[in-house]
């Protein structure tokens, strides 16, 4: 009636080129990095980097880390840079990081909290030129002026 995997077998690919799916339920909390070749679903929370082929959120996930994907569709709260070849960031997106993307949809409400660069563009940076980072500081009443960023140089 059951069959019965024998200990240590190794898992099967899908079959018929089936895409496979990895779902990652609100009641879950992964502490760690996340990396697989196959689409994920992420409704939980994910304190990692994430690296998958297609990576879709839903509005109650959260990412604490970076995201690495060919496709993704964003709609909870991301913090840490993403890079995607195809990105849609929905209305109820809250990302705080920087965004690298060949292509992009950003919905009417949407959050991004970071910078946006086609990726083309990032390969192609002049080694010879120093490189802005911004370092975000708290507002202190001691110091003048906001507390906003604090640009400096980097000069690799």
């Amino acid at each position: 009636m059951f069959a019965s995997k024998q200990p240590g077998a190794a898992a099967r690919p899908a079959r018929n080129g089936a895409q496979r799916m990895s779902i990652i339920g609100a009641e879950v909390i992964i502490s760690g990095d996340l990396a697989t070749d196959a689409q994920i679903h992420v409704d939980g929370r994910i304190d990692g980097n994430v690296r998958c082929a297609q990576l879709i959120q839903g509005p109650e996930g959260i990412i604490s880390g970076n995201i690495v994907a060919d496709d993704a569709r964003l709609a909870g709260t991301v913090e840490g840079t993403v890079t995607a070849a195809t990105l849609t960031v929905e209305a109820t997106a809250r990302i705080l990081g920087d965004i690298a993307y060949d292509t992009i949809g950003i919905e009417a409400g949407a959050r991004i909290d970071g910078r946006l660069a086609r990726r083309a563009a990032l390969g192609n940076e002049d080694e010879s030129q120093p490189q802005l980072i911004a370092t975000p500081v708290s507002f202190s009443p001691a110091r003048s002026g906001d507390g906003g960023l604090i640009a400096t140089t980097d000069s690799r």
